[in-house]
């Protein structure tokens, strides 16, 4: 019977000979300099492409090259030591975006592998207003929305429960979990994370714990995963006196060191512990590189994936996890330089530069394709569903738009810090004076707008007024409905438009 991962090492020794191979692992062996009896076992036992490839000795990565088109992009892996100056080995490397990593212990190399290989990928969160609250704790409590709860006084001079999160995160078999939780912290107090382990099934009978201390925060905590399924609780212990604001907790399935959500994935952090992921695709290394920044998403992870890959050409996937589905990829100037470096970064990957840029996304993704636009004058922008005015989103949702997007509340305290409708404003402000700089006239513009928009109103309205006047080329097709009406239709128009970019601008025909 096939196993779930199929796994090729090819070396002097076998490992299988020496160490445990796990079971959901199919584990095929090939010596050095076997590239035709490589090609007839993948031939007999239909086999397109390996889960991952081992190569402990980065020389013999040359007996790849004949198939470096059945290589998957991020599942290669050679030792972090090798060292080449073989032009071919350095192009395989590069386009099959190839992980160096550490082979000193290969068993534990092995076993990390056999949890990290799932399908997929997912992640969510506790909020800081589901949090509780020690009833000893005398000091003041304050709640922003599902951004953080502040906790200023006293937290006594040795560790004490301070908080708990009353939901559980559940850690199946052989399957991880990272933790992350946003916090910051002023004055002379101190804080740890107290997790504590119990078997599914269980009632009340914990099995293991764990403190851990804020340097261990640096780094996000992996929770690692046993024989059986069990849960886990979090709860935070303080002492000093301060200021702690907590934010979100969150949890993801863990690839250990070989990526975020997807092998190859990346998060971005700053300072205040924000955070954006990302991913990146070679696809066929020929321009353009097409950046899709993902909607708004409870779940965290990437969107968007199979329909980019569609695309053919190299894309580059964010995702921003803050508050309940994405703070719309703004932040303090560190987190907006990291995303404006990523993209840079990947561009001087391929040997591109921002003549050979698309930037889209979807919803909330329109508004950094439209706002990063404003820095990188990109050679498209495609979106659907445009929004440009965040703190008129906030404004509307008060009376004009009740319920629609509550999320904006939440948005307008995380980057103003403010509530007032001159809070408002500037949030609709730091939009418009980056989009406003740029010079556009080489740039397309593919708006697939909602004719009953309700959330931003006019945005659409706003874009075409100000484009038509920068020398910009306009495509745009509304569709019948509000923001969240009839998304197929407006999608569609958005794939579309990508079809026409890529076949008259970058000569890629009908994708």
């Amino acid at each position: 019977m096939s196993k779930e991962h199929k796994i090729l090492q090819i070396g002097i020794d076998n490992w299988a000979h020496h160490y445990d191979i796990p079971e959901n692992m199919d584990w095929y062996y090939f010596c050095p300099n076997s590239p035709i009896a490589l090609r007839k076992m993948m031939e007999m036992n239909n086999i397109v492409n390996f889960h991952a490839i081992l190569i402990e000795d980065g020389q013999y990565i040359s007996d790849l090259l004949p198939f470096i088109h059945h290589v998957e992009p991020h599942t290669l892996f050679y030792n972090k030591e090798f060292k080449t100056t073989d032009l071919a080995i350095l192009d395989l490397l590069k386009k099959r975006c190839a992980q160096a990593i550490d082979f000193s212990v290969p068993q534990q190399l092995v076993n990390d592998l056999s949890t990290s290989l799932f399908r997929g990928g997912y992640g969510d969160k506790l909020f800081p207003s589901t949090m509780q609250i020690h009833s000893s704790f005398r000091g003041t409590i304050a709640y922003q929305g599902l951004d953080d709860v502040n906790l200023n006084g006293d937290f006594g001079d040795d560790f004490q429960q301070l908080a708990y999160w009353p939901d559980n995160f559940m850690v199946y078999k052989n399957l991880p979990i990272e933790l992350w939780l946003e916090f910051e912290k002023q004055g002379n107090c101190e804080f740890r994370l107290v997790i504590r382990k119990i078997w599914a099934g269980s009632v009340d009978e914990f099995f293991e714990e764990e403190t851990y201390a804020e340097d261990a925060l640096q780094k996000a905590i992996v929770v690692d995963s046993k024989e059986e399924d069990f849960f886990i609780t979090v709860s935070v212990e303080a002492r000093g006196r301060g200021s702690l604001k907590l934010g979100n907790l969150h949890q993801r399935w863990s690839r250990k060191q070989f990526g975020k959500f997807f092998l190859g994935g990346n998060i971005l952090h700053d300072s205040k512990r924000d955070e954006i992921n990302y991913f990146f695709h070679p696809g066929d290394f020929k321009p353009p590189l097409a950046v899709y920044f993902a909607g708004y998403r409870p779940a965290e992870g990437f969107e968007g994936y199979r329909m980019m890959k569609n695309l053919g050409c190299p894309f580059l996937l964010f995702s921003d996890p803050r508050l309940e589905g994405g703070a719309f990829y703004l932040g303090s100037k560190e987190l907006e330089e990291k995303i404006k470096d990523t993209i840079r970064y990947y561009l001087q990957y391929l040997d591109l530069t921002h003549k050979d840029l698309i930037l889209s996304g979807l919803s909330m993704g329109t508004f950094p394709a439209l706002y990063y636009a404003g820095f990188f004058e990109p050679r498209a922008v495609i979106v659907g569903k445009p929004l440009a005015n965040l703190g008129t989103i906030a404004r509307r949702g008060r009376l004009d738009a009740p319920a629609v997007a509550n999320l904006a509340f939440d948005v307008l305290i995380h980057h103003t810090n403010g509530v007032t409708s001159d809070h408002m404003l500037e949030l609709d402000q730091r939009f418009w004076k980056v989009f406003k700089q740029a010079d556009f006239s080489k740039t397309t513009f593919g708006l697939s707008y909602m004719k009953d928009e309700e959330m931003d109103s006019h945005a659409y309205e706003q874009l075409v007024t100000y484009l038509c006047n920068t020398g910009a080329k306009i495509l745009s097709k509304g569709t019948s409905g509000r923001h969240n009406d009839d998304t197929a239709t407006n999608v569609a128009w958005f794939l579309h438009f990508y079809s026409m970019v890529l076949g008259a601008e970058f000569g890629r025909g009908d994708k």
